[in-house]
């Protein structure tokens, strides 16, 4: 295990705002059988505002796959079955993954809601995508009064520890916690961490004192824009 995904599992231990499947489980959400109508496929997507639906084996209660939007619009007989149309391979986490496993597979096929299922692939109910950014929202603390720091180091420098401590020394308390990968091996680790603290100077003092590069400067107004912009961010990079 790499020194960083050590200190990160570190860090997600110490973090109380973890959140995993089926605690975001949406289970009003009716999936369709192999035998509703194309016509119910087409209205429970318009309702749902999405262009894949999940179709659900009403014996064995796992998925027998999705159906998409593409492979019905053009069809003549609504009333038809659906399944007289080929399903895609099931798109689905287990209730036990976390956030950031839900908000990848949302963000690599594209998909507005997300099937769950537990460990024998039996289905559950489903994720949202406004549950995703609203759990995200709650584990980064956007909307909690505080101030961002960032700090730049190499990968060989950052140890979660080490900052924590510095910070907490100072009486000051992490609300949030992103990690920016370098996209080229030479270039520097950014850590972006969300304080309780208004003023920043002292744990920024303290961190420039240890070595580490700030390149958050320390005015509340930039602070502010910083958290909105990173928000921001996160809303475009999940806004599938």
């Amino acid at each position: 295990m790499t020194a960083l995904k050590a200190s990160w599992l570190k860090f997600n231990r110490l973090n109380p705002n973890n959140v995993i499947a089926k605690e975001l489980l949406n289970t009003e959400f009716v999936p369709l059988a192999p035998d509703s109508k194309l016509s119910a496929a087409l209205a429970k997507m318009d309702a749902w505002q999405t262009t894949r639906i999940p179709v659900k084996d009403p014996v064995t209660g796992k998925l027998a796959g999705m159906i998409s939007f593409e492979d019905i619009a053009d069809k003549a007989d609504e009333s038809a079955e659906i399944s007289s149309v080929e399903f895609h391979n099931s798109i689905y986490v287990y209730s036990d993954q976390h956030l950031f496993e839900v908000a990848r597979k949302m963000l690599e096929f594209e998909v507005r809601l997300l099937p769950v299922v537990d460990g024998s692939g039996v289905y559950l109910g489903i994720i949202e995508k406004k549950d995703v950014l609203e759990a995200f929202s709650r584990m980064l603390n956007i909307t909690t009064t505080g101030s961002v720091i960032t700090v730049e180091v190499t990968k060989e420098d950052f140890t979660i520890s080490e900052l924590v401590h510095l910070i907490e020394v100072e009486g000051a308390k992490i609300l949030g916690l992103t990690v920016d990968q370098p996209r080229v091996e030479d270039q520097m680790i950014r850590i972006s961490i969300k304080i309780s603290h208004i003023d920043t100077s002292a744990v920024v003092s303290s961190l420039q004192r240890h070595g580490y590069h700030t390149t958050t400067e320390n005015r509340n107004d930039l602070f502010q824009t910083d958290i909105s912009s990173r928000a921001d961010e996160l809303l475009r990079y999940l806004d599938v």
